[in-house]
This record gives structure tokens, sequence and C-alpha cells, in this order.
């Protein structure tokens, strides 16, 4: 279950909060949060989980997010009016214009990427937002020993986030010998990233330090221990308490408790599990720390008592949509998994949430009319290009109706932005709709929203395979 992308807005957005900036240029960040802390900055902060992490852990620290979500924001400063924090201050926009006027040369302790969006789709290229002009512009904001944290799930974008930061000549990769890393300890999780994590899924970690001036770099320390004189089992009790004790949150025990429960430690894993209990900061650390507690340890009753405490801690559509396809694999209780959905439904949710519980509905109850129900109910919240498409995707996916699909997509045709937009629905006019007449209508209106040779590019290959027309492919070939 994803999330929807986004992109950034030219619309204009204020909110009258102490903690939210609006300004032109670049403000005395020493008066605004009257200290001279270090300036840590997050750039695209999604739901907050992490800013408001990082401003409890550290208060000698000052940060600031950037984000181009009117709703997250929204949802931020309630998070920092409900937790007295003094040391967040949010941004809204596009960071790429935001950051030159906001901070000087070499005012950033730190700059913190989490999961951006990897727009995998070759047409898509462009919106990505990791380029050489990003990453040169934060290497120019960054302080002297000053680093950069980014996190990905895809790693193809780790390889060019990897390629473009290794470019620019100031900053130097912590992690010399492989370049990226798949754990990181001493940070916070974000939610986002969690799902990941507990799916089983791999999070690329990259880190940078901005080196100074003729300093020569760090040499890598060596490993001083040998291994070689433990016998197996030794050598996993050593791993296993060397993993427990570097765990830094709900999601790294629980994943800790796991492998001993695998191992055939039942009664070290309940411990650990009880630690990641005490630990669990939201509803999914504790969905999915139930979830183990039933398979792996048997123990229905306690997994109840956890999942009671996830239903009470969950804050979206999502968190509960999750925590029912849960209780129903884990417990097969199906009463109980209804009355989750049927929350899930009264919470306000995005497209992708809705589209993601009419799945949900249809494979655990098997409940067409419900199903159903909930398609026309994201209809009616539609308003957006990226929201009529990823419902027509659904539509035709799901329920395998093509005339509705065909409705909402020439809706999203009434709201699409860019070149990028009329060719992702020109391919699906043939690919889906068999309309090759609207196909072509949509390929021109691409043409005449072109604006670079990528552009052209992208769109000459898309109709020489997908129109199979080489003529007009050759035409529009930069």
């Amino acid at each position: 279950m994803g999330l929807l992308t986004a992109r950034p807005s030219s619309t204009a957005f204020v909110v009258k909060d102490p903690c939210f900036i609006d300004v032109k240029e670049n403000p005395d960040w020493q008066s605004q949060f009257g200290n001279s802390h270090p300036l840590k900055l997050e750039i695209g902060f999604g739901m907050g989980d992490f800013l408001i992490a990082m401003a409890k852990r550290e208060p000698d620290s000052n940060f600031i997010g950037i984000d181009f979500s009117q709703n997250g924001i929204q949802k931020l400063l309630a998070r920092i009016r409900s937790s007295k924090l003094k040391n967040i201050r949010v941004v809204f926009g596009d960071v790429r214009e935001k950051l030159p006027p906001l901070f000087q040369s070499e005012e950033l302790n730190s700059v913190y990427i989490n999961l951006p969006d990897p727009w995998p789709k070759k047409r898509h290229f462009k919106r990505r937002l990791i380029k050489p002009e990003l990453v040169n512009l934060i290497a120019q904001k960054l302080a002297p020993k000053g680093r950069v944290y980014l996190a990905t799930d895809s790693e193809s974008y780790a390889m060019e986030i990897l390629e473009y930061f290794n470019a620019e000549y100031s900053l130097q990769n912590v992690n010399q010998e492989k370049g990226i890393s798949y754990e990181r300890k001493h940070l916070p999780k974000t939610k986002y990233e969690k799902s990941f994590l507990y799916a089983g899924d791999k999070i690329h970690y990259l880190e940078y330090l901005k080196l100074i001036e003729s300093e020569e770099q760090p040499k890598k320390e060596e490993a001083l221990v040998s291994e070689r004189s433990l016998n197996n089992d030794e050598y996993l009790t050593r791993k296993f308490k060397t993993a427990e004790a570097n765990a830094n949150d709900a999601c790294d025990l629980k994943q800790v408790a796991d492998q001993l429960a695998e191992a055939g430690d039942g009664q070290w894993a309940k411990k650990v599990y009880q630690k990641a209990e005490a630990k669990a900061e939201d509803s999914l650390d504790l969905n999915w720390l139930a979830y183990s507690v039933a398979l792996a340890l048997n123990d229905k009753d306690w997994a109840k008592k956890i999942y009671r405490k996830a239903e009470e801690h969950a804050e979206s559509s999502l968190d509960m949509n999750w925590l029912a396809y849960s209780v129903f694999e884990a417990l097969g209780d199906r009463e109980w998994t209804k009355k989750l959905f049927e929350k899930a439904e009264s919470f306000p949710g995005n497209i992708r949430e809705l589209c993601d519980l009419a799945e949900s509905v249809s494979e655990i109850l098997e409940d067409k009319e419900w199903q159903l129900k909930i398609y026309k109910k994201a209809e009616e919240n539609a308003k957006e290009y990226s929201d009529l498409y990823e419902l027509a995707d659904n539509v035709f996916a799901k329920l395998g109706d093509e005339e509705w699909a065909s409705e909402l997509y020439h809706k999203a045709e009434g709201e699409a932005k860019d070149c990028c937009d009329l060719l992702g629905l020109a391919e699906c006019f043939i690919e889906k709709l068999g309309d090759g007449e609207g196909a072509c209508r949509l390929y021109k209106k691409a043409e005449n929203n072109a604006e670079d040779s990528v552009d052209f590019g992208v769109i000459s290959e898309s109709l020489r395979e997908i129109l199979g027309d080489e003529e007009w492919a050759v035409r529009l070939s930069p």
C-alpha cells in the first residue's frame, strides 16, 4: 500500500502560525528561534514524523522543514502545537526555489532527505527531486563538517543519487567502501520508512560530509575483533546480543526478536518483543509487533492486547486499513476486521488510501458492494489529475469496468498539467481502452506542451513503441 505521488504547486499558501515562515529573503534565524543553535533542514517532511522526533531528541538544535503539501503542513503545525515544541519552523514551497533565499552560504549544519518520490517511469525522470543542481545548492549551504543524510526505497534512484553526490567535490561519502548502507541506527524512522522495513523491503541509506578545504580524508577504521575462535552458537549469541544492544527503536527490536524466534529461542524473543512494545511510537509499530507475537510466539491473547493499543493509536485511514488486514491474517477475527474497515472509511483519506481500502474490503471480506461504494466515494473526492488517473487505473484493473475508467481518464485529461501527464494518458488510451484516435489527440497535445529535448525524446520513444508511428517519432527525435 503506497502513498500518492506529489508535485510542487505554484499556489500561494500562508498560515497564521508562529512556526510558519513566509519570507522572500534570508531570515534572521537567530532572532527567529531566539538562539544560535545549529540549523538543520528536512526537505520534504511528509507526515512530519521525522521532524517531530528530531526536535524532541535534540532540543539544542533548530529544525526547518520544507514541503509543498498544504495538508501536510497543517498537520505538522498542529503536532508542533500539541507537543509544545519551540525549535521547528515550517516553510511551504519547492525547495529548489526556497533554498537560495532562506539560507546563507555554509549556514546549515545538517540536511535530511527521506524517501523522496522516485518517479520510476522514464517520462517522469525530470520530476525527480535530486539533481546535480540541487546537490550543488545543498553543498553551498552546508557548513564545513556538516552532513547530508538521504534515504530511498528505490535501488535505481539510490545509484543515481550516489552518482550526483559523489561528483560534488566538496562532499565526501561517509561509507566510502560501498557508498550505500542498508541500516541507519542513529536517526528516527518515519512511518513511511517503517512500512517498507516491516514488509521486508530494503531502504538504501547514504550519508555525506562537507569537507574543510585541504582537509585530509579520514581513514576508515579497521575491525579489531576476530570471530575465528567462536563456535556457531557463541557467534549467534554474540550477534543477537550486539543487535539488541544497538537497537534504536521498536522496529529494530522487533526485527531482532523475529530472528531470535526463528532461531528457536522463544524466551529471549519474548523479552525483546516486550522491549519493542515499551518503545512503540505509533499504530504501525504496534500492529507489526502484534502480528509477530501472534505468529512467532503463538500468543494470541498478548497479540490482541497489542492490537487494541494499535487501534487506539491509529491516526489515519491507512493505519486502520493495515490494522484490519493484520488482525484478520493473524487472528482470523472477521467481526473485528469489519469494524476496523468501517473506522478506516470514516477517516478522511486521499484517493490512494480509499482505493487501498476498497481492495482490502474486497479481498478480505469479499464484499463487492462495499468495495464499489468506496470507489464511488473516491470519485466524489477526486479533483486533480493524479487523483483521477489513480482512480481510473484502479477501476480498470480491479473492477474491469472499462466504461467507468474511460470517463475518469477523460476527466483526468481536463486536469493534465504538462507533457508527462498527457503522454501517460495517451499510453493508457492505447493499452487499456484501445482508443487510437483519442491517443493521437493526446500525443498532439503532449507535443504542443513539450518544453525541451527531453520531452520530445520521451514522446518520440512512446510513439515508436506504443503507437507504432515511426514517421512521427523520427520527426520529433531530438
